[in-house]
């Protein structure tokens, strides 16, 4: 079954979306982050807070969701030519997902004007590092990601020349 025909995507709404992507936020980073974020950070996180979060990105961004049988399994944000979230649900990685929502964003981008894109992502995550060095992203930039209480936590950017 092809990514196309076991999820739907489509862009984001605001006013209706908000919440549906604060409670995937949280389910996904409590999935890809535990021994690469400290716990009690994972532990803290707070759907409602994630949800006003989203009711700001969708207002200055774009957003695409993808879908399986109605519920949120991935989400992709930008804001100009910043890829700033992407996530899929662990059950839903590997399956094409990630690059299907990379993919339009990048169409998004490009759409308005852009060139290139970039992305951050924290530097101890392997996974997400080696998929998008396989997507053509090129490592540019390190930095602290910028939690107070855990200054050590660092960041890469990968640059994307679109095409």
């Amino acid at each position: 079954m092809s990514v196309l025909t076991r999820y739907q995507t489509r862009m984001a709404v605001p006013g209706r979306d908000e919440q549906k992507l604060g409670r995937l936020i949280v389910a996904c980073w409590r999935e890809a982050y535990p021994g690469i974020l400290p716990q009690p950070l994972l532990d803290g996180l707070n759907a409602d807070r994630e949800t006003a979060k989203w009711r700001h990105s969708l207002r200055n961004g774009i957003a695409w969701i993808a879908e399986q049988s109605g519920e949120p399994v991935g989400v992709g944000h930008i804001d100009g030519a910043e890829v700033t979230t992407l996530y899929t649900r662990r059950a839903d990685q590997g399956m094409g997902l990630g690059a299907e929502l990379l993919f339009r964003l990048f169409d998004e981008i490009t759409c308005l004007g852009r060139r290139e894109a970039f992305l951050w992502a924290l530097e101890d995550n392997a996974r997400a590092r080696a998929f998008y060095e396989r997507m053509g992203g090129r490592l540019v930039a390190r930095r602290p990601v910028g939690f107070a209480r855990y200054p050590k936590i660092t960041e890469v950017r990968y640059d994307f020349v679109l095409d």
